[in-house]
């Protein structure tokens, strides 16, 4: 909570705004469709140092989704994101881009600015909040393909909500391994069995595995 300035605490003594730190804010939003991979925008490009958050909730199809993503762009200019699914399978479903970063997108009520001059809060761009987190993972089973490659799957159960959105930065990023290749994680949504999972493939097979499932959604 800020020392001065202005914050602003909700009915159950939660700090929502605060002139020190800013909130999670929704910086993009809206939906995709297409098959196997659906490259979307950020219009304006966002210009954080840091890679924005972002956040996939895929259409229920009563089977199974398979979710990775890419981010375009460099800090100070992020320019858009890939999502892609498997081969010739259609993907759709909601997304929301989120950073600890405000858009001045009202052309009245109210901003804020830190102390290093970077806007924190406007009234017009929405805010969303973390609702779950998530890493009791169940390591299942190993598949090994033609080429060596195996792929460990973990899961953990999982309830769809109606209005929370699963973090995807996870499924961008490479882990360790016992090689220079490392491994590349995926997420699975499993609608008909309630499960989620992460799979991770990789040359060598370590099966340690943390990664967080985390989970938001827009609040305003």
């Amino acid at each position: 909570m800020a020392s001065y300035g202005l914050s602003v605490v909700n009915d159950n003594g939660v700090v929502s705004i605060d002139s020190e730190y800013a909130r999670l804010c929704v910086l993009q939003s809206g939906t995709y469709a297409g098959s196997t991979s659906v490259s979307v925008p950020f219009i304006p490009a966002i210009t954080t140092q840091e890679p924005p958050l972002l956040f996939l909730r895929p259409n229920n199809n009563s089977g199974s989704v398979t979710v990775g993503c890419s981010i375009s762009g460099s800090p100070g200019n992020w320019t858009g994101m890939t999502i892609s699914g498997t081969a010739n399978t259609s993907i759709s479903g909601k997304y929301f881009v989120g950073g600890f970063a405000a858009s001045p997108v009202s052309s009245y009520g109210m901003r804020l600015w830190d102390g290093a001059g970077a806007l924190i809060f406007d009234s017009g761009t929405p805010s969303a909040v973390f609702t779950r987190f998530f890493q009791n993972w169940t390591y299942v089973r190993s598949t090994q393909d033609a080429q060596g490659y195996y792929t460990n799957w973990y899961s953990s159960p999982f309830s769809s909500s109606t209005d929370e959105y699963l973090m995807i930065n996870n499924a961008s990023m490479r882990m360790l391994s016992g090689d220079n290749v490392g491994r590349l994680p995926r997420i699975v949504f499993d609608f008909a069995a309630s499960q989620l999972w992460f799979t991770t493939t990789a040359l060598s097979n370590p099966f340690a595995f943390s990664l967080p499932a985390i989970f938001a959604k827009i609040v305003a």
